[in-house]
Formats: C-alpha cells, structure tokens, sequence
C-alpha cells in the first residue's frame, strides 16, 4: 500500500504541476497547492500546501486576521496568513545557537496580542571558552511586533542548561501563565533534580516573575522527570505532553502540578519489577499512553471544532520516526486515550507540529529537512525533500470543492492506515520479513539497526560499528552492562571518539537481550553467541 500511495503521490503531483502550466478560465481547486483529499466517515479533508522552501519549522501558532506564525530552526520568524497566502519574514535572531537539534524552537503569542503585541520565543545560545568549546544554553525571550519586524528584546527566562540534542521545546499560554517544556540536555540527573530547569515543564509569568502557586517557592519548575518534551497542548483544562523515550516508550502524559513522570528511572508505564518498586516508593505518574517500538511524538494539539466532528475532542500527534498524523481519541472527560487513529502516513515525511486555527483548519510542519542521508540513511526509505520544509493545511471540503473533487475523479484519496509501516522495509526487505528473520536478528532490526545499520556497520564518525569492534567481541560481561544500564560517556572505537547515547536497554527481558547479543556476537564481532539468559539476570541483579 506504501509504495502505491507514493507512486500516486508523484504522479497527482505531475498533474497537477501540468495544469498549472496551462492557462485555463476556471481553476480546478478553490484553494492552491492541492496535494490530496482525506475521507473520513463523513468528512472530505482538503490538503493544502500553504508554505515551502523552509529551513525545518519547529513551531506554529496562529494568530488574529488569519496570520499563522511559525518559527524555523535557524532562526527565523515569519507568518503567513492562511487564506491569502502572503507570507512575511518578521526578523532573523542572530544569536540563536544553531547546530544539529539546538535552534530557534517554540513560538506563543500575547492572549491579546492585537492589544500587546509580544511574541515570545524559546531558543538556544552559546559561549565560547578559551579552548573554543561551545556552552550551550536556552532562554525564553519576549519581542515585540513593530511595523511588520520583530524588536526589543526581554529576557525572561536564562540559563537553562543545554545541549545539541534534547533541548524540548514546546511553550503554550494558558491564563497568563507561560508553560515551557524542557528536555533533559543529555544529563539524566537533571530530570530528578527539582533545583534544575531541564526535563521538567516550566510556568512563569507574562513578565518573566514566578507564580505564586507553584509547587516550589520561587521556582519555575511545574513537574518533572521528562526526559524530552516536543507537544504541549490544553483540553478541558488539562493538560497534555508528549515527549521522547530512547529506544522505547515514548510518552504521551498527563501533567499535573508537582507530578514525576520517571525518568530515567521509569520508562513508559510501571512494569518492570525495579519501576514497580521505584514507582511505589516515588509516586511516579504513569504516561497514558506510550509506543515501542518508538514513533518520534512531537508537536500536540487539543481538537475542539465542529469542521471535522470526527475528530471532536481528541489530540492530534506528529510525528517525526512515525511520519504520520495521529488522533488520539480521548475519553469524556480527558483522562485517558480510547483509539489511536493513523493518517498521512509517509506522505507528507516527518512532522514536527500541528496546530488548530480558530475555524477549525489545521496546520502542520515537516521536518524534513533536518534530517541528513549520511547520518542514519537506513532509517529511511525516503523523504520528500524537493521543495524543502513545507507548512501543510488540513480543511474541511465545502460543497464546491467536493463537486469539483468528484468531477475530476481525484488520484489520491487517503484513508485511515490500519498500522504503522515498519521502518526500513523497502531498504531491507530481507532482514524484515518474519520467515528470514531469528528471534536475535528480528530484535535487532527492531532495537539497534536504527543506529547501528542493518549490517552494523553504523557510521563512522557519528554512530559507533559493531563490526570487528573489541566492544562486542570481548568481555561479555561489560557488553551486557552497557546494554542494560546505556551509556552517555564518550567512547573510542578503531579510533574514532563517539559522543552520541547509547539508551538502556533494561525494558527487553533476559531472553530477548540474551538472543540479541548472541546474534550481535556473532554476526558482527566474530565471536561465540555464549551469553545465556542466566548471565543477563546475573548482570541486572548487579545494577540495582
């Protein structure tokens, strides 16, 4: 089904590019950028290109008159407005620290921001040393919007420890309290630690002061123990995060004052036998949903519209590794996900935010573009990357335009997907299909080929090999403490210094480490496939 809907996807896209080189008397679509139409049960969803040409747009707000702002990696701010299709760049922050997942991210307006006309911002910084090493932080900053341009600056919130990779972010306004969500910064020990700013969700005043009625006097810090949140959305007067796990267990939570989501003692939900013990002895609220193998869950919004009733009270989920929308629908009361619905899947690529116009429309952004073909390129099999990062509309059809749709006999009607698409299947048809596979080799392509390569090859200079390498082929014991435990210290292999984390791996059972290593040793490391379940007990015993 994947591969049809793509040859379709390219072959409505020549369409479409040739009638638009034809001068015709009457456009075929009310609305430009056509790529497709979504049929729900009883809703025709118009899919538009609104925007392209963009440098990964991390983040979408809409605001009065039909403007939607958005920011982009590097440091742009812009909006364009939804209807006309006008787009404006509102400033370039020069001093945004711009490298790998560091950047420009969040963007939320004034609540009367035609009265006030204040953006705040979420961005990186860095300092240099006397070595020339950069020190990466984060800040939340205030402009103002003057004569179509961005200007004077306010700090409201510095410091906040940062990193080139889990930096959060996600900011939203609710009652005059601004809520950003952090990440962990590549330091685990900051998730737990209430005196630090990273792997929480953060509240501060309009102005930058503390609430009054935060659970820590004169602290930022809402809740905590994330581990690196991406959505941030309200419904009902809940609210809701998304965030990543590692290799397992993405999250979506429910976040409530003073609340620890676990991490990194707790992945997901409170199954292992040490969570059950740390979740008791810690109070550790459990995500209401969470997914392995890992989707990428990034930007989340709350749907309270009319325009689309299926999709009345539910929030809306992209993703980035899970390239796909998803509608979770939520219970009357919010409190728990009864389905998890799939659309868009691998047409659009990955996908960063979503948000809701006040007339129901909804927006997403691509992240294509920061994603790198010599980094993992057997994460993919492909990414629409032609007319760079794109700001996609999602619209209720009205009568016109479904008469118009069905006149033309439309090539590409998209439906809700049954299940996700495996990653890498087209790639590596060979080392996917059940009948080819071990138990140790399936798992592997499961958990480690992502980083690793499907050969274990990785890359070299960025994600370690497993080939030949002394790590795999000598002392069992320490490969099964670097698989359970994980492992955030640089290490050296043939030569090369690697810097990247390695995730635990304590969620797998003994069994399921026990056939990975074994396929690992022996197909990459030249060694015996030795190890035994007993062994992986041995060593789990040892890290508690």
């Amino acid at each position: 089904m994947a591969r049809s809907l793509n040859y379709s996807f390219i072959l409505f896209g020549l369409i479409v590019l040739s009638l638009a080189c034809k001068p015709s008397p009457k456009p075929i679509w009310d609305v430009k950028g056509a790529i497709a139409q979504l049929q729900l049960d009883s809703t025709t969803l118009l899919i538009t290109e609104l925007a392209y040409g963009l440098e990964v747009p991390w983040d979408l707000e809409p605001g009065p008159d039909h403007w939607l702002y958005f920011t982009e990696q590097n440091g742009n701010i812009s909006r364009i407005n939804s209807i006309r299709g006008t787009l404006e760049v509102l400033g370039n922050i020069e001093e945004v620290f711009y490298r790998k997942s560091s950047g420009l991210f969040s963007i939320v307006l004034h609540p009367e921001f035609e009265i006030n006309p204040y953006l705040y911002l979420h961005y990186t910084v860095a300092q240099k040393d006397s070595l020339h090493l950069d020190h990466i932080s984060s800040k939340v900053v205030r402009y103002t919007l003057a004569n179509g341009k961005i200007e004077q600056p306010q700090t409201l919130l510095d410091g906040i420890p940062g990193n080139t990779f889990h930096n959060g972010s996600r900011m939203m306004i609710l009652k005059n309290i601004l809520w950003i969500g952090t990440g962990d910064a590549g330091d685990t020990g900051h998730a737990q630690d209430p005196s630090t700013l990273n792997g929480k969700i953060l509240r501060v005043n309009l102005d930058g002061s503390i609430p009054k009625d935060n659970p820590y006097p004169n602290n930022p810090v809402w809740s905590m123990g994330h581990r690196n949140i991406q959505g941030l959305t309200e419904g009902q007067g809940k609210i809701y995060a998304s965030e990543h796990g590692p290799n397992n267990d993405d999250e979506i939570n429910l976040i409530q004052i003073n609340h620890n989501y676990g991490w990194p003692e707790v992945q997901g939900f409170c199954d292992l036998e040490n969570e059950k013990v740390y979740c008791r002895d810690s109070s550790i609220t459990e995500p209401l949903m969470a997914w392995t193998p890992t989707i990428a869950p990034s930007g989340l919004a709350y749907y309270h519209s009319d325009a689309i009733p299926e999709w009345e009270n539910s929030l809306l989920l992209t993703t980035l590794k899970g390239r796909s929308l998803r509608v979770l629908t939520l219970d009357r009361d919010g409190n728990s996900i009864s389905k998890e619905h799939l659309f868009l899947q691998k047409i659009l690529g990955r996908l960063r935010d979503v948000a809701v116009g006040n007339d129901g429309a909804i927006y997403l952004a691509t992240s294509n573009m920061d994603w790198h073909e010599g980094y993992q390129p057997w994460l993919y099999d492909s990414l629409p990357k032609s007319r760079g990062d794109r700001i996609i509309k999602i619209q209720a059809a009205d009568e016109n335009t479904s008469q118009q749709l069905a006149n033309m006999g439309h090539s590409l009607v998209l439906r809700e997907e049954e299940e996700p698409i495996a990653l890498g299947t087209e790639l590596y048809p060979d080392t996917t299909t059940k009948e080819a596979l071990s138990s140790g080799k399936q798992l592997y392509v499961k958990h480690c080929a992502a980083c690793h390569a499907p050969n274990g090859e990785g890359n070299p200079g960025q994600l370690p090999p497993l080939v030949h390498s002394e790590w795999v082929s000598g002392n069992t014991a320490r490969l099964i403490d670097i698989t359970l435990a994980g492992m955030s210290d640089p290490i050296v292999v043939d030569g090369i210094e690697y810097q990247g984390e390695m995730p635990s791996y304590q969620n797998l059972t003994d069994v399921e480490i026990r056939d990975i290593l074994n396929y690992i040793r022996t197909e990459f490391g030249g060694a015996k496939g030795n190890i035994r379940a007993e062994d992986i007990v041995h060593q789990r015993k040892g890290l508690r």
